[in-house]
C-alpha cells in the first residue's frame, strides 16, 4: 500500500502510536482517518476541527478575519498538542505539511502516510464536499490548482509513506493502512530522507 522508492524498512503495528495522515486538501484525510481509527480502534482527531471548536470560527473565517500567516501559528499550536496524544489517528489540514516545526514535532513511534490526490480529484471533491476551501478562493484553473499542488509535493513527501487516495474509497485505503501496518517481517519502501 505504501507506493515508494527508496529504502526498505521493518513495519509492525506495535512500533507505532500515532498515525498522521498528510496530503493535499480534498485528498480524503478525514474520511481516510476515521476509518482508521475505527479499524484499529483508536481515537481520531482532525486538526482543522479542533481549531475551529478552540477558537470558535471556520477555517475559512480564520483566514480571511486573521490571514493565513495567523492560521499557520495557531494550526502548529494545536498540532503540539495533538502529536502528543497515543493511539490516535491525526488528520491534519492540507497546509500542516508546509511547516519544519510541524514535522519536528512528529514523534518518532508515529506512522506518516501522505494520501495523494490529483489536482482534478481534489478540485472535484472540494466542490462535491460543499465545504469552504481557503485555498479555492483564489484558484482560477486547474492549471493553478497544478502548481499549488506541485509546490507542495516536496513537503508531502517527508511522510514515510504515500498512498494513493483516488483508487479506493475511504475504508479500502484505510484497510490498506492497517494491512501495511499488521504486516510482520513485510518490506515497506519508506520516502527518500527517512
Amino acid at each position: 500500500m505504501c507506493n515508494t522508492l527508496r529504502s526498505a524498512v521493518m513495519v509492525n503495528v506495535d512500533q507505532f502510536s500515532n498515525v498522521l495522515l498528510v496530503g493535499f486538501m480534498a485528498s480524503g484525510k478525514s474520511a481516510v482517518g476515521q476509518e482508521l481509527a475505527t479499524l484499529l480502534g483508536w481515537d481520531f482527531s482532525d486538526m482543522d476541527a479542533v481549531i475551529e471548536e478552540r477558537y470558535g470560527l471556520p477555517i475559512n473565517l480564520l483566514f480571511e478575519k486573521k490571514g493565513q500567516g495567523y492560521f499557520r501559528r495557531i494550526e502548529s499550536e494545536v498540532s503540539l498538542d495533538l502529536v502528543s496524544l497515543s493511539s490516535t489517528v491525526l488528520a491534519t489540514g492540507g497546509g500542516w505539511a508546509l511547516s519544519d516545526q510541524n514535522w519536528k514535532s512528529v514523534p518518532s513511534a508515529t506512522l506518516t502516510v501522505w494520501l495523494k490526490v490529483t489536482p482534478e480529484g481534489a478540485f472535484n471533491r472540494a466542490k462535491s464536499d460543499g465545504s469552504v476551501r481557503p485555498l479555492l478562493n483564489g484558484i482560477d484553473s486547474m492549471e493553478s490548482l497544478s502548481v499549488l499542488l506541485e509546490s507542495r509535493s516536496e513537503w508531502y513527501s517527508r511522510a514515510q509513506c504515500s498512498v494513493d487516495s483516488e483508487t479506493g474509497n475511504p475504508n479500502d485505503i484505510a484497510q490498506g493502512i492497517v494491512h501495511l501496518m499488521e504486516k510482520r517481517n513485510s518490506l515497506v519502501e519508506s520516502q527518500p530522507g527517512n
